[in-house]
């Protein structure tokens, strides 16, 4: 019973400490990543109620991720200041060697100071939740956390992606 107690309590923990993942640091903020689980993301999402919010599923291991990935940070600090909240989460295996600190230099040489997570999920689990075989993927959702788009493989064009965040920020 008292492990219950205690198990009860650490999701608790997780499931108060998941908005804050999403939130925006500080311009002059470094750049950092957590390690969290897909319980949460959902009702985090749902917590940036009133900002646009594009969340970017990557690996460190899919090239065109990694090409596209600099036009999530030129669009982070374009519209953040008008309501737009970047969120990147790297699908690396977190069992693989190293796979945190390789995700954490490719933020670092990116300089993206927004919310940087670490997806700590079996492939076969967050493939069945996200309806993708690999990334890159891209999810875009309104001012009220719901999903307007999302762009799967070849379909991830920044330049569309933008104009969709543009339009979501005027209304």
């Amino acid at each position: 019973m008292h492990t219950r107690t205690l198990i009860r309590g650490f999701i608790l923990g997780i499931a108060l400490l998941s908005p804050p993942a999403f939130s925006q640091p500080p311009g002059d903020a470094k750049v950092a990543v957590r390690v969290v689980r897909y319980d949460g993301l959902t009702d985090a999402i749902k917590q940036q109620r009133g900002k646009v919010v594009v969340v970017d599923f990557w690996a460190d291991y899919c090239v065109p991720c990694k090409r596209e990935f600099p036009k999530l940070v030129a669009l982070h600090n374009q519209l953040a200041k008008d309501g737009l909240v970047a969120v990147s989460v790297s699908l690396d295996d977190l069992r693989e060697d190293g796979a945190k600190d390789k995700v954490l230099q490719f933020l670092e040489k990116q300089k993206a100071t927004f919310t940087n997570l670490i997806l700590d999920e079996k492939p076969e689990f967050w493939q069945g939740k996200l309806k993708i075989d690999g990334p890159p993927l891209v999810m875009v959702f309104n001012r009220e956390g719901i999903l307007e788009q999302k762009f799967v493989d070849k379909d991830v064009d920044y330049a569309v992606i933008g104009k969709l965040v543009t339009e979501l920020l005027r209304k």
